[in-house]
């Protein structure tokens, strides 16, 4: 990242020689991890491969976006460099690669293993991007705007069934939920007709989030290893059983009305303080300042 501080600082040439990089890392992976056309074959005889792969590929995916989040998260016209248009578009490709190799291991490891945080991190991280980049989108010419809904739309539903085994997954969920209704644009989508079919047969109206948890420590989180069955010669930890509430909170209004008031939303459905919310340890590599939301009161 050369003398760059933060990935904000980075400048457009250093932002695509990282890329480059990252590029020619994915180039020379082995067969059994490309990230187009893997080879399969051993797949049967060490069934860990596919977990392995999955999880590289939400990695690689994830690390990529990293760079590109400040061009989804801001205006167009809040101009970082004259590549700005370039980067958004990637921004946006990248990020709907993440939740199609995120939902994959999803699949994959719902609900045996679906604990493990990257599962979970890789979803809600990415989708609450997309909505900055919907909600930044004032002339609504977000490049495959209608995907970046339906994806969310798509996002939503996984942790919905995260939330009922993990609490990682019940406050990503929650508070998903919430920013998706408190914007009109995010609960109604791009194009009405299609959303509405659409959402018939993943209604919002039955996903309604617990309550929002607010932590005492988030060190204490994260302190067991994935299922041993998935004990490869390296595999990232997951989370530990954790008691969740399965009571609903009161229930949350789809929104009808086109003039709706995020700030009244906010008064009635509170986020709390961000900062303070229990993420399940997710909240040491996660920022809320990130999405640049600064009309969303935390």
């Amino acid at each position: 990242m050369g003398d760059a501080q933060s990935v904000d600082a980075l400048s457009a040439d250093e932002i695509i020689r990282i890329e480059a990089e990252l590029d020619n890392f994915v180039d020379e992976l082995p067969a059994i991890f490309r990230l187009h056309d893997p080879d399969t074959s051993l797949d049967a005889e060490h069934p860990y491969f596919i977990f392995q792969r999955h999880q590289l590929h939400t990695v690689i995916y994830v690390t990529k976006l990293d760079f590109l989040k400040p061009f989804l998260t801001r205006a167009r016209d809040d101009k970082k460099s004259d590549r700005d248009d370039d980067f958004r578009r990637m921004g946006i490709d990248l990020a709907l690669d993440v939740l199609k190799v995120a939902r994959r291991l999803f699949d994959h490891e719902f609900p045996i293993n679906a604990k493990f945080h990257m599962v979970v991190f890789s979803i809600f991280d990415t989708s609450t991007i997309l909505c900055s980049a919907i909600i930044h989108d004032h002339e609504r010419r977000l490049p495959r705007r209608d995907e970046v809904a339906d994806a969310i739309d798509n996002s939503l539903d996984m942790l919905h069934q995260l939330s009922l085994t993990t609490k990682l997954g019940a406050t990503s969920y929650a508070f998903l939920y919430k920013l998706v209704q408190s914007n009109p644009d995010l609960s109604h989508g791009t194009d009405g007709s299609k959303r509405a079919r659409k959402r018939s047969t993943i209604s919002t109206h039955t996903l309604e989030p617990p309550p929002l948890v607010h932590h005492a420590s988030s060190r204490d989180s994260i302190t067991s290893a994935v299922d041993q069955q998935h004990q490869p010669p390296v595999v990232a930890p997951t989370l530990p059983e954790l008691s969740i509430p399965m009571d609903p909170a009161s229930s949350l209004p789809i929104l009808n009305d086109l003039t709706f008031d995020v700030n009244q939303f906010l008064a009635q459905n509170p986020f709390g303080n961000a900062n303070a919310l229990d993420m399940g340890g997710m909240e040491q590599i996660w920022d809320w300042e990130d999405l640049n939301l600064d009309q969303f009161p935390c």
